[in-house]
């Protein structure tokens, strides 16, 4: 059973089902994308359920993963209290704080934002190996020259949308010649964007969404941070990264 239906009375019946001594008292949907819907249930509890087979594929992955965030995480993450026995959807406490996308027009603590974040990926990125080998995870493999050819499609498509002093810092990627390279490919969030980044007081409060989670190069996180709050403080961020 997928979710492309899902609505309150369709989640309700389920969480009620498969955890019949939680008392719901309300239910109410909050967001829903993609790869996911999700409720907030009595204001407290995230219960999140995926819309088809590749999201299902992704929720395996995070339910996977969280012995090892529990172990190596410095950051709040959601974690998965409610598990049916199908693993079909997850629930978890609700991590305080709300989307650093949604706070940018008035954030301004960059400095402690850096702090944590640098922290963060410091520890995630080392990770042993042994620890990650048996899990089973994707392991992000397209090479230089894959990005390249990917890329240029869209680039072709919305280069009219560009200001034209851009061009030739973004074809000078285009002109590189790809080098033999061997990367050494760590456990990265893959999708930090500041849509996945939760901050409450000026701090940062959380880390969700790992459902794209792959082995792959570092920079996977790092470009997320570099697209959304740019260089400065991305520098900010590597100075606190070994």
């Amino acid at each position: 059973m997928y979710t492309s239906l899902m609505d309150e009375i369709t989640a309700q019946s389920l969480i009620s089902k498969n955890f019949p001594d939680l008392a719901i008292h309300k239910i109410i949907k909050i967001g829903e994308g993609t790869a996911n819907v999700a409720y907030e249930v009595n204001d407290r509890l995230i219960f999140r359920f995926p819309k088809g087979p590749v999201s299902r594929v992704q929720l395996a992955q995070e339910i996977i993963l969280q012995p090892v965030l529990s172990r190596y995480s410095t950051l709040p993450y959601p974690k998965f209290d409610y598990l049916p026995s199908d693993r079909f959807f997850a629930g978890y406490e609700k991590l305080e704080g709300n989307p650093l996308i949604n706070e940018m027009t008035h954030f301004d603590s960059w400095e402690a934002f850096a702090e944590q974040i640098g922290s963060f990926l410091n520890r995630l990125h080392s990770i042993p190996k042994n620890k990650l080998d048996s899990l089973n995870l994707l392991v992000e493999d397209k090479s230089f020259a894959d990005w390249q050819t990917r890329s240029d499609q869209f680039y072709e498509k919305t280069k009219h949308l560009i200001p034209k002093m851009y061009y030739p810092e973004i074809e000078i990627f285009f002109n590189t010649k790809p080098q033999d390279q061997v990367i050494d490919k760590v456990l990265c969030h893959n999708d930090l964007g500041i849509e996945h980044i939760l901050v409450t007081d000026d701090k940062v409060s959380g880390i969700i969404d790992w459902g794209g989670v792959a082995i792959a190069d570092p920079a996977c996180d790092f470009a997320r941070l570099y697209r959304d709050v740019g260089p400065k403080i991305l520098d900010m961020v590597l100075a606190k990264y070994d």
